[in-house]
């Protein structure tokens, strides 16, 4: 992951996505309001820049890199979940 934007009203995740070529697009992707994530447990530093995670997202029907992500699938690559305390 390159950034976690913590930002009314809207949070974004920017992701490093390594393409079959070998290099890599930054994909945009748009979650929820930090009121709303607060309420669950995130905060501003739940996801850091150099994390590795695996994350199922909406994508944008354009087919450009980018959509929508949620706090409940996303997890780190090897497995474990992003724990948040409540």
């Amino acid at each position: 992951m390159q950034e976690f934007k913590y930002t009314a009203p809207h949070t974004f995740v920017l992701l490093q996505v390594k393409d079959q070529d070998g290099s890599t697009t930054v994909w945009n992707l748009e979650g929820g309001a930090p009121g709303a994530l607060a309420r669950t447990g995130w905060t501003s530093t739940t996801l850091k820049p150099g994390d590795e995670v695996i994350m199922t997202i909406q994508p944008l029907r354009s087919g450009a890199p980018g959509g929508s992500w949620s706090p409940e699938k996303i997890k780190f690559k090897d497995g474990q979940p992003i724990v948040v305390s409540h």
